[in-house]
């Protein structure tokens, strides 16, 4: 019942159904990977001793320290908030911090298999850098990759984002913002239709305005939003993270690319914002979902060959 192997198992099994499932927009991908916490989170107390997973009633605690019990007897096992705190004393670096973030994590759980409210439906990027804290403390105390356990993709992605906004930053971003907005409000009127000329289409890529091949900008993913100083449209790059398996609807193969903000340039005021930690302080989306859509057609018609003797 409380196996310390068992429970890394089926944290695995969650934690690969998340990472196969062919969709990041849901909330079924965010169930399986919050179930697969539940048991991680009591992986450490069933290594450290099986006592610390058992409920204060007799056949708990004799189950645990591995007396055979009667088949009526009902061993039960703490609560989550228990284990929590219990992981505080085992493990110097769950701080109180990543017992917050673990709190968090295992109330948007509850909520969403307790209650009729539906948590998991919030964009994954307000909770998965918490998740992946939790994750890598515990592995690192258990010795075990994270990237193995979980994902890379999934790590990598829950490490690109960012969830705490330091104050120190937020001031400095504060203050290029009101310089850019101060420029743009010095910009003459045939200046500004000038800049907005230099803007791209709407398209997924862009060719930044003379840039030789092989430059960073050339052919650079972005996303169209408003300047945080100008209101203008400004380019916002993005860098893909990971990607979701294929999957198939009616006639047309799907894919889910997942992309992080990485930097703003605004050609009309010049606010250069640089890193997902300074977008993050103006209140700019960080995640970006994109589909990749293949018809079946499109699939497997460039790998057909006629038969021998009928062309």
């Amino acid at each position: 019942m409380w196996d310390y192997d068992s429970f890394i198992a089926k944290s695995r099994l969650y934690f690969q159904r998340a990472e196969k499932h062919p969709r990041v927009d849901d909330d079924v991908f965010a169930l399986w990977l919050l179930l697969g916490l539940e048991f991680l989170l009591r992986a450490p107390l069933a290594k450290v001793n099986k006592t610390l997973l058992a409920d204060m009633n007799p056949d708990s605690i004799m189950h645990a320290a591995g007396f055979p019990m009667g088949v009526n007897s009902k061993p039960t096992s703490v609560a989550a908030k228990t284990v929590i705190t219990r992981l505080g004393v085992i493990i110097g670096d769950f701080t109180k911090e990543r017992q917050d973030d673990a709190t968090i994590l295992i109330g948007m759980r509850n909520g969403e298999l307790h209650s009729s409210e539906s948590p998991l439906t919030v964009d994954v990027a307000q909770w998965l850098p918490q998740f992946t804290r939790v994750v890598e403390v515990i592995c690192v105390f258990l010795d075990i990759d994270s990237f193995d356990l979980v994902g890379q993709e999934l790590i990598e992605q829950g490490r690109a984002l960012v969830d705490g906004e330091d104050r120190k930053l937020a001031h400095e971003i504060q203050k290029r913002v009101e310089a850019a907005r101060a420029r743009y409000g010095q910009l003459a009127d045939q200046d500004r239709v000038a800049r907005r000329a230099m803007l791209p289409r709407r398209s997924s890529t862009w060719q930044w305005p003379e840039v030789q091949p092989g430059d960073r900008w050339a052919s650079a993913v972005y996303e169209l939003v408003d300047c945080s100083a100008c209101n203008e449209s400004a380019p916002l790059f993005l860098r893909a993270v990971r990607s979701t398996n294929e999957r198939l609807e009616e006639d047309e193969i799907y894919r889910d690319i997942v992309y992080v903000a990485t930097e703003l340039t605004c050609l009309i005021c010049d606010l250069e914002l640089h890193g997902t930690a300074e977008i993050r302080c103006v209140g700019l989306q960080q995640q970006y979902v994109r589909q990749e859509v293949e018809s079946i057609q499109e699939r497997f018609m460039s790998t057909y060959e006629p038969d021998y003797g009928n062309d």
